[in-house]
């Protein structure tokens, strides 16, 4: 009895701390997202922000998530997310910060024009990872909200054969 509580809660704070879950479950954002209950940053701005006269812009993406599959160590992948801005203002996009030093960010640094399109690319160095990896990249932009979170994942085989 003690061991399968012991197990649920450390599997409760794995999940709680892991910003991806692994392939084959869905998280609650996907599931959020693929049904359209998802309203917020991604779609929308404040109905605040769309009555003022400096409105924000609005940032929609591809997909919020990549999953590079099976990466050999030292290897190094790149995905980029495509941007899109259905707004009606110029949309800045003015950072892009990643949870790791394993991981190097580009974007469009010109402002994407409404109903234009623009990019947040990620580079993810493998060396000296094996595992299953979970990374983000936090894009700041003048939306409202004004961050959005970008996950990818990939399972690292060791080159020692490990």
């Amino acid at each position: 009895m003690r061991v399968s509580l012991m197990i649920s809660l450390l599997l409760l704070f794995w999940l709680g701390c892991s910003p991806v879950q692994k392939e084959g479950s869905e998280s609650a954002f996907t599931a959020a997202q693929d049904t359209g209950a998802l309203v917020g940053a991604a779609e929308t701005t404040s109905a605040k922000a769309a009555t003022s006269p400096s409105a924000l812009a609005k940032i929609r993406f591809d997909k919020m998530e990549h999953d590079f599959g099976t990466i050999r160590e030292g290897e190094m992948v790149r995905y980029r997310f495509r941007v899109t801005n259905p707004g009606p203002v110029p949309l800045v996009i003015t950072d892009v910060k990643p949870s790791c030093g394993c991981t190097v960010p580009a974007w469009t640094k010109e402002p994407i024009p409404p109903n234009g399109e623009g990019f947040v690319e990620v580079v993810f160095d493998s060396r000296g990872r094996s595992g299953m990896q979970f990374k983000t990249v936090t894009v700041y932009a003048n939306t409202d909200p004004p961050t959005h979170l970008l996950r990818f994942r990939g399972e690292v085989l060791s080159s020692t054969g490990r």
